[in-house]
């Protein structure tokens, strides 16, 4: 039997859950840890969306929208600084929700928490570098003092 797509999925179905692989997304969505539910994009998409995108390597992505433009988006992982320029031709679907460590529901479309959340994220944004380098200096400090 032949394994479909998760573009074949959402096309056929207009639904897609699945664990999730990756710290892109970290702190909202955690490695193998939470559940999502990407339902098939029907509109634009609108900021502060995550898409679910084919890259041109085939690799599916899952990231934030942080601008829309006539003709493209550009799309950020919360845990990253790298900007991603994507059409809507490479776009599959967008996440509706996901199971918070298999139990809790967060609503990614009309949630009011997420709403806020996103916002946040987004304006931090030019703070990030700092912030995620602040992180790793923290990670590397903890693993000499408790390693020594």
């Amino acid at each position: 039997m032949e394994e479909q797509t998760i573009r074949e999925v959402l096309d056929t179905y207009g639904k897609y859950t699945s664990f999730t692989s990756g710290y892109s997304m970290w702190p909202l969505i955690k490695n193998q840890r939470d559940n999502i539910i990407v339902v098939k994009n029907t509109d634009r998409l609108k900021k502060y969306d995550i898409a679910l995108y084919e890259a041109k390597n085939g690799k599916y992505i899952m990231h934030r929208v942080v601008e829309v433009h006539d003709d493209h988006y550009i799309i950020i992982g919360d845990n990253c600084i790298t900007k991603e320029y994507v059409t809507d031709d490479m776009v599959c679907g967008v996440l509706a929700g996901f199971y918070k460590r298999g139990k809790k529901y967060i609503d990614c479309r009309d949630g009011k928490a997420q709403k806020l959340y996103a916002k946040i994220w987004v304006a931090l944004y030019p703070l990030r570098p700092a912030v995620l380098f602040a992180e790793r200096c923290a990670r590397f400090l903890k693993k000499r003092i408790l390693k020594g």
